[in-house]
């Protein structure tokens, strides 16, 4: 039997869903502002801004693998409590920037807390939860911290209704106050790491086992063919995440001719659906193999996208609104199907040893993705706007295939999770075994017999 884990019941899970929600708030107040605080503010030209913001990304990008042998180290908690912090002293430090290398220092800040996340986020979920359970809360999360976000859009659309520069400075300092609340919630969680010997039992296959920890650090990692295609398969997928908030406002306003505040709209209804129909959709799907259900995202995506390139054909009015509606619906259902399964599959396939390298190693291909949707979209967007959906629905397709032949290579356990375990009795309570179940255990079974 493996050892309890640390920290486990459902005081802990709710604690650390408060924690993500003010980290959601903080960073939805901040997403209106971004390029126009430091413009509008500080008194730097936009050139100067967007350059500092994209080095700054690249710094966060490169130490991101550091993170991921953090957690190995430390334990996820510590190393998602300070990257919080690490945010909220970045945040806090913005009021104070005035020239170009105090922006990019303060950003960087920022940006490298915030690469610190992903990873380090979903390792902490799996000292908290095992199982379906995991999927469970990884659902639950994405529904919470999609809430965050529009919470704190509104905050912040509040407060910019003043068109001041105390409400530019407002905004930000909210932001630094949600992540500092953010880290005192998950610093007080208790220790969820798995000590050496229970850590042990799991091999990079999921199969029990009594031989030495898994060593090897990043090569272990490197050597791991199926995790590696799982992270190649996920390139295309994770660019899904960028279209809307990049190619759609573009392709809406100067394609289709539609009005300037329906981007907006589009947005939001993506964000309450998410918010709203997270959880149940996972129910539904918990069951089933999360290589098929994350794959059918991508169909569902590929759908999508073929259907923002058909609207091209309409004249505009309430039929092209309504087309909008309706595809941007089916984009969030893709979402839906994608997002919790994909998450509980790179969490499980990883060793408990190695997790957050594991986990580093997969979210590169969402930090790159991020990283270089801007500059590929617009390129695309400049030649054809059609093309451009074209090619992500291709692309999800070919990363969806992919994911699926990769099935029968990745642990049995990360495909199909087992059912959540059952709470464990309190002590001087459980229940005394029948006579049935005593003569079961004393019978010897054909395994014994054959050893």
């Amino acid at each position: 039997m493996s050892p309890t884990r640390p920290g486990k019941g459902t005081f802990p899970r709710y604690r650390y869903l408060a924690a993500v929600s003010a980290e959601a708030v903080g960073g939805g107040m901040y997403v209106p502002v971004s390029l126009l605080y430091f413009h509008r503010v500080a008194g730097l030209p936009l050139g100067q801004v967007g350059g500092a913001l994209t080095v700054a990304a690249l710094v966060g990008l490169a130490v991101s693998p550091f993170f991921g042998a953090l957690v190995d180290r430390l334990g996820a908690r510590s190393v998602v409590a300070v990257g919080f912090a690490v945010r909220a002293v970045g945040f806090v430090c913005y009021p104070f920037v005035h020239q170009w290398w105090q922006l990019l220092a303060a950003a960087t800040l920022v940006a490298v807390g915030d690469r610190s996340f992903q990873a380090s986020i979903q390792a902490l979920i799996s000292e908290l939860a095992q199982g379906a359970e995991r999927q469970r809360m990884i659902a639950t999360q994405s529904s919470l911290r999609n809430a965050g976000f529009g919470v704190g859009g509104l905050l912040a659309s509040l407060a910019l209704a003043a068109d001041a520069d105390w409400a530019y400075h407002a905004v930000v300092l909210g932001s630094g106050a949600g992540l500092a609340l953010a880290a005192v919630l998950i610093a007080g969680l208790p220790s969820g790491r798995v000590p050496a010997a229970a850590a042990a039992e799991a091999t990079a296959d999921g199969r029990a086992a009594d031989g030495p920890r898994p060593s090897g650090g990043y090569g272990a990692v490197l050597r791991d063919r199926p995790y590696l295609g799982l992270t190649l398969a996920t390139v295309p997928l994770a660019f899904c995440y960028s279209s809307l908030s990049v190619i759609l406002p573009v392709y809406t306003t100067q394609t289709l001719h539609a009005s300037a505040s329906l981007p907006g709209l589009l947005f939001t209804v993506n964000t309450v659906l998410v918010a709203l129909a997270q959880v149940p959709v996972n129910s539904w799907t918990s069951k089933w193999r999360r290589t098929r259900v994350a794959a059918m995202g991508g169909v569902v995506f590929a759908a999508a996208f073929l259907g923002f390139a058909a609207l091209s054909a309409l004249d505009g009015g309430v039929v092209l609104v309504s087309g909008l509606m309706l595809t941007t619906v089916l984009y969030t259902g893709g979402e839906l199907l994608h997002s919790p399964s994909s998450g509980a599959l790179s969490t499980d396939a990883a060793p408990d040893a190695l997790r957050g390298r594991y986990l580093a190693v997969y979210y590169l291909s969402w930090s790159v993705a991020k990283a270089a949707a801007p500059a590929l979209f617009t390129t695309l967007l400049a030649v054809s706007a059609q093309l451009t959906w074209l090619l992500l629905a291709g692309g999800v397709l070919i990363g969806s295939l992919a994911m699926l032949r990769l099935e029968p290579r990745l642990p049995a356990h990360a495909v199909r999770p087992a059912p959540a375990p059952a709470p464990e009795p309190e002590p001087g309570n459980a229940e005394p075994e029948s006579a049935e179940a005593v003569a079961a255990a004393a019978t010897p079974t054909r395994r014994t017999r054959r050893s």
